[in-house]
């Protein structure tokens, strides 16, 4: 039985692992976002979201992987298996064991927190860039719309001829 919750431990930890990579190559990711975002680089922003969106594939299947370990773990020691929390693991688990779930739980608790506040302060500046994109559309499609003030009112008063065009001047 020890055997098994030897494994189940390791292969925990190597999610983990995983996963602490994988956040901190994402909050790299979204502080470069934010880089191109001010430089309006939309090219490196393109390629930047392919980044972006590889690494959230990458950590969703390091998050499943967690879950399925945290499951087997939790049944072992007598945890909460339906929602198996890092820190109720810790709890059951002694020692040194215990120590680096709480470790890395904090690290992953730490990244995570960043990479929303760095996303968000993103999400502002797109907010911000679209305004004024949208701004700037409405005051081009303001000055080619017709005004109401130039709009036709009267009309041409009719001529004693059939309606021709008067020629000004015969020098060029």
């Amino acid at each position: 039985m020890d055997l098994r919750k030897d494994d189940l431990y390791r292969e925990l930890m190597d999610c983990l692992d995983g996963l602490v990579k994988h956040y901190r190559q994402l909050l790299e990711v979204v502080r470069r976002e934010k880089d191109i975002l001010v430089a309006a680089k939309i090219a490196d922003l393109n390629e930047n979201n392919r980044s972006k969106d590889a690494m959230l594939v990458r950590i969703r299947s390091l998050e499943n992987s967690r879950m399925k370990c945290a499951r087997a773990l939790a049944q072992l020691i007598g945890a909460d298996v339906e929602a198996p929390r890092l820190l109720d693991l810790a709890v059951r688990l002694e020692g040194e064991r215990s120590e680096k779930l709480r470790l890395m739980h904090a690290t992953l608790e730490l990244l995570i927190k960043r990479v929303g506040e760095v996303n968000k302060q993103n999400e502002g500046l797109v907010t911000a860039a679209l305004n004024n994109i949208t701004g700037a559309m409405d005051a081009i499609r303001d000055t080619l719309q017709s005004k109401p003030t130039y709009a036709r009112q009267g009309a041409l008063a009719p001529t004693a001829e059939s309606g021709a065009g008067h020629l000004v001047s015969r020098e060029a």
